[in-house]
């Protein structure tokens, strides 16, 4: 088995890929040459090796495709559901009731403190 590149007879431009028997007979628009890794679209072929757009053109229509999308789908404000605000509101509750038990744990601990030293005193 074989790699086959496919490329349009057109454009040339890079189409694809698939493996063939190893006595397959190359046709128009393809190539046994494979495309060099790290190549940005479009590849295209020129003939005798596969050609690529540098990257920073690349990037360049990426970020304005991207911005293009953004302006014609616009995103709006997520809402919170009826669910996320009831878990909000718990874990401030929760949140509060924490700070409540470690003021009283603290009381009972002064409470407790006062006593022995009073129980002390006594005897």
């Amino acid at each position: 088995m074989k790699a086959i590149y496919l490329y349009d007879i057109a454009s040339r431009k890079f189409q694809g890929s698939k493996l063939v028997d190893d006595d397959y007979i190359v046709q128009a628009g393809e190539t046994e040459i494979k495309p060099t890794d790290g190549l940005y679209e479009p590849i295209t072929w020129d003939g005798t090796q596969w050609v690529g757009t540098e990257q920073a053109v690349w990037q360049a229509v990426q970020d304005e495709s991207y911005q293009k999308y953004l302006k014609e789908h616009p995103e709006a404000t997520p809402q919170p559901t009826a669910e996320e605000k009831q878990l909000s509101e718990l874990i401030k509750v929760n949140s509060q009731q924490a700070a409540l038990n470690a003021q009283l744990i603290k009381q009972v601990a002064t409470l407790a403190a006062d006593a022995i030293q009073s129980t002390q005193e006594a005897n």
